[in-house]
């Protein structure tokens, strides 16, 4: 944080995914890894952005936890946990560009369907978090990407925009508070990655209050097309991110 424009740039960028985090409930880390990941390095970054990430999730939920279902969350958090050893070891076995395309392109392809009318209604939503949550575990363990599935899921099953923010949201603080945990007992949580969480938290701040303060005039239908743009956008930077 020594240059003055630096220190600008990087708070615009914090600012912009908090914004992003507020209006839909996800998508901090989508907006702001891959520009501090260039402007830090990359050891601090990712601490820095779930630091962040714990905050604005921690801000959405309280006009939004009257609305969590923790019977579906719980399903998430423990096939999540099973999954993301699994998809560290997929990482060893695969090429990392190959599994972003291929997920990327995934990701892609069912938002676009969605966004074209296309849904594919589950009936057990209970039993179908099975699986949402592994695959949320492996993506996270290979490529930290465990948002996008969860939210693909509930946009296809059409959830209200305030069901949807506040079931996505607590699943975040949960992995939030599990992987910090960990870069502290593996010594990440340094005293440069502290203090640079300490100078950006005042812009997610602002950031977050504006999305959250223009989510208010969505109604379900706009938050959901809002909501699979931005997933489509993760799909394509993922791919793009390869090259």
């Amino acid at each position: 944080m020594e240059s003055t424009a630096f220190l600008i740039l990087c708070i615009v960028v914090v600012m912009a995914a908090g914004f992003v985090q507020g209006l839909t409930s996800f998508g901090f880390a989508l907006v702001a890894m891959p520009f501090l990941a260039k402007m830090i390095p990359f050891q601090e970054a990712v601490p820095i952005v779930v630091m962040l990430s714990l905050c604005t999730n921690l801000m959405v939920i309280t006009g939004a936890w009257r609305h969590v279902d923790l019977k579906k969350i719980w399903i998430l958090i423990l096939s999540s946990l099973i999954a993301a050893p699994v998809g560290a070891y997929l990482l060893l076995l695969l090429d990392e560009r190959l599994l972003k395309m291929f997920t990327g392109a995934f990701i892609v392809l069912i938002a676009l369907l969605q966004l074209l009318g296309r849904t594919f209604p589950v009936k057990n939503e209970k039993l179908a978090f099975v699986p949402v949550g592994m695959l949320s575990g492996l993506l996270n363990g290979s490529i930290s990407m465990s948002g996008p599935p969860v939210a693909l899921f509930l946009s296809n099953q059409r959830t209200g925009k305030d069901t949807f923010r506040a079931n996505i949201t607590a699943y975040a603080i949960i992995l939030n508070i599990i992987t910090i945990g960990t870069y502290a007992y593996g010594g990440m949580l340094t005293s440069s990655v502290l203090t640079g969480s300490l100078w950006l938290i005042p812009s997610m701040f602002v950031g977050v209050l504006l999305g959250i303060k223009a989510i208010k005039r969505l109604n379900d239908q706009w938050f959901r097309k809002l909501a699979l743009w931005v997933i489509m956008g993760s799909g394509i930077w993922t791919i793009v991110s390869t090259f």
